[in-house]
């Protein structure tokens, strides 16, 4: 059995009026998944991909990609 993708969530952050919001984006295949990428909002922070599917064995598996990002400051005059 070749291995199999089930599901792609793409798991965004937003600030809101209440702070940091997660939402979950759930796509079928990897091409929706990069389709809406290209197409997404500034106002959406990638926070994380989770691959779920199946190994060569038909067993259950799970990918996570973790974005981190930081802002640099310049540094400061003496």
């Amino acid at each position: 059995m070749l291995p199999k993708v089930l599901a792609c969530n793409l798991i965004v952050r937003q600030w809101g009026q209440t702070g940091l919001i997660e939402t979950a984006r759930t796509f079928s295949t990897l091409d929706e998944l990069y389709a809406y990428c290209l197409n997404a909002s500034d106002d959406e922070i990638a926070d994380r991909i989770v691959i779920q599917g199946k190994n060569e064995n038909g067993q259950a598996c799970e990918l996570t990609f973790v974005f981190q990002s930081i802002t640099v400051a310049p540094p400061l005059k003496p």
